[in-house]
């Protein structure tokens, strides 16, 4: 059971840093562009939602990071 637990915490985790560089990326284009991500429809739905579905769209994220991660460790050990 710790073995599921660890890697559901290292899912979040990839989650988390991918959507750290989304945001750094998205606030960069908001600076060349000139345009509010907060304000618009995608700012808003994410405001709206709460902690658990927040943990939700971070795993979501941290899926394709994981798998990954998890390819190049099987291929490199």
């Amino acid at each position: 059971m710790k073995k599921y637990i660890n890697e559901i915490q290292v899912i979040a985790f990839c989650g988390l840093i991918t959507f750290i560089f989304l945001i750094i990326s998205i606030e960069f284009l908001e600076w060349a562009v000139k345009f509010s991500f907060w304000d618009g429809t995608l700012g808003f739905l994410y405001l709206s939602l709460n902690m658990l579905e927040k943990l939700i769209v971070l795993w979501f994220f941290g899926i394709p990071i994981y798998l990954i991660k998890k390819i190049f460790h099987k291929k490199y050990n």
